[in-house]
C-alpha cells in the first residue's frame, strides 16, 4: 500500500487530479504550486500531502478566480481572507445567475416572436392591451437607414453590452404627427426594451394602454401601406392615435431577403 511519502512524477500526479501535466509545470514556473522536490534529471516529484493544496487551487480556478488572486491568498491564508473571497464570488455568481435568467427570458421572447411570424395573419389589425415598458433610446435618426443611421445603430448596440441587439427587443420610432402627415422619412430614433432599469429617468416610458397593432411583410420602403391601413382602421373605430408608432422586426435573424421581413407596428390609441 502506498504511503504519504510516495513520490509521483508530474504526469502521475496530474492524472490523479484529472488535469494536464502542463498545468503543473505552469503552476511551478509562476511559483503558485511547486513539487516537493526536483530530481537531478529535472523531473518534478509530488506527494499525496500536496493534494489538498492543489485541489484548493483547482477549485478556486473553477470558480473563476485569477491566478493573481489565488497566489495572494496562498501567501497569506486566513479565515477572514477566505470569507472575503467566498463573499465576492457569491456576489459574482448571483449576478451571473441574474444575467443568465435575463438572457433566457430574452431568448424566449425572441422565439415567441419568430413563432408568431410563422402563423400570423398579415391582414389582421387589432387593438391589444400593453403594460408600460421602459425603452433605451438612441440619438436621432432619419429613418432612411443610410450610413448615418447605421452608425447610430452601432452606437446604440454598444450601449447595450453585454447582450447586444440579438438578444433584445428593439426597433424604431416615428412620431404620430409624421404618420398622419405621411412624412415617413423623418423618424425619431431606435429603441430597445429593457427588463430592469435602476434610474428610470434615463429611459423613455412607453405608456400602458390600448394599442392598434398590425403586421407588415416586405421591404421598409412599403411600410406606408401598413400605416394607411392603421389610419383607416382608427377612423372607422372613431379612435385617435397618440405619441409614437413603434416598429419592431420580429424575424430579422431568420430571413434571406427583405421580402420576408415581418414588421410589427403598434400605436397608442384612445
Amino acid at each position: 500500500m502506498e504511503n504519504h511519502s510516495t513520490l509521483f512524477t508530474a504526469g502521475q500526479f496530474a492524472k490523479l487530479h484529472n488535469i494536464n501535466k502542463r498545468t503543473l509545470h505552469y503552476y511551478d514556473e509562476i511559483g503558485l504550486f511547486s513539487p516537493l522536490q526536483k530530481g537531478e534529471n529535472g523531473y518534478r516529484y509530488y506527494t499525496y500531502l500536496q493534494s489538498p493544496t492543489l485541489e484548493m487551487i483547482l477549485a478556486f480556478r473553477e470558480l473563476g478566480m485569477s491566478i493573481e488572486v489565488i497566489s495572494d491568498y496562498m501567501k497569506n491564508p486566513s479565515v477572514f481572507t477566505l470569507s472575503q473571497l467566498i463573499d465576492t464570488k457569491t456576489q459574482e455568481i448571483d449576478e451571473k445567475i441574474r444575467q443568465l435568467k435575463e438572457i433566457r427570458n430574452l431568448f424566449m421572447k425572441k422565439k415567441d416572436m419568430l413563432q408568431l411570424s410563422q402563423k400570423l395573419d398579415l391582414s389582421t389589425i387589432e387593438i391589444v392591451e400593453y403594460p408600460e415598458e421602459y425603452l433605451l433610446l438612441s440619438r436621432s435618426i432619419t429613418g432612411t437607414y443610410d450610413l448615418e443611421d447605421y452608425a447610430v445603430l452601432l452606437e446604440h448596440m454598444n450601449e447595450l453590452q453585454p447582450h447586444r441587439l440579438f438578444n433584445k427587443s428593439y426597433g424604431s420610432m416615428i412620431a404620430v404627427e409624421n404618420v398622419m402627415e405621411d412624412n415617413m422619412e423623418d423618424y425619431y430614433c431606435f429603441f430597445t426594451k429593457v427588463e430592469t432599469c435602476k434610474n428610470k429617468s434615463d429611459y423613455f416610458l412607453k405608456p400602458k394602454g390600448s394599442y392598434i397593432r398590425t403586421f407588415f411583410k416586405g421591404s421598409w420602403d412599403d411600410l406606408p401601406l401598413a400605416y394607411e391601413r392603421i389610419k383607416a382602421f382608427a377612423e372607422e373605430k372613431g379612435l385617435s392615435l397618440h405619441g409614437y408608432a413603434f416598429e419592431e422586426g420580429i424575424n430579422e435573424m431568420a430571413i434571406s431577403s427583405m421580402d420576408e421581413y415581418v414588421t410589427q407596428i403598434t400605436i397608442l390609441c384612445k
